[in-house]
């Protein structure tokens, strides 16, 4: 079976970076990997470079840093479910080329959206028909006496659009 993958969060930053980006060797596209840690938060590992005995290279799972409190409600809960994601590294900006400004880390993550929906409030005009909540009709009105779809409404107590002139005097376009 395959997981149908779309952008959750396209483009989130981390926070309280914890390497530095220029010698940890990574890259945009590079994948990550989200863990609960232990007092909350979302925290973002991938492979970074790390010397043995400040000689041989090596790439162990480091950790980046964390999400932020609104990304992290959103993560935390799919984690803690085990729905799969996938994360990839979007943005860098490493020291050097930080300038005054701090390093910057910014990953997306991909989900199926079916799965998440339990974790994200989408308003129930994006979810399936099916899982649709009723609308509340008013007091003395019945389901059956309401239009369907694609039935032609009157418009008689509508106005006409005014067409509006520019300062200028030429209709806008």
């Amino acid at each position: 079976m395959q997981d149908v993958l779309e952008p959750i969060l396209p483009q989130v930053p981390v926070e309280g970076i914890a390497v530095h980006i220029a010698r940890a060797g990574l890259s945009m596209g590079d994948t990550a990997e989200a863990r609960l840690m232990p007092d909350g938060r979302v925290g973002i590992y991938a492979r970074v470079r790390q010397s043995l005995l400040g000689v041989i290279p090596r790439r162990r799972i480091g950790y980046l840093g964390h999400l932020g409190p609104v990304a992290g409600q959103i993560v935390a809960p799919a984690l803690l479910d085990g729905a799969p994601l996938r994360l990839r590294i979007v943005q860098l900006t490493p020291e050097h080329l930080a300038g005054a400004g701090a390093p910057e880390i910014e990953i997306s993550v991909w989900g199926d959206p079916r799965l998440l929906v339990p974790f994200l409030n989408v308003p129930d005009i994006f979810l399936p028909p099916d899982d649709r909540v009723p609308l509340d009709l008013p007091e003395g009105a019945d389901a059956d006496t309401q239009a369907e779809p694609g039935a032609e409404a009157d418009l008689s107590s509508v106005p006409p659009l005014q067409s509006q002139q520019s300062p200028r005097g030429r209709k806008p376009r």
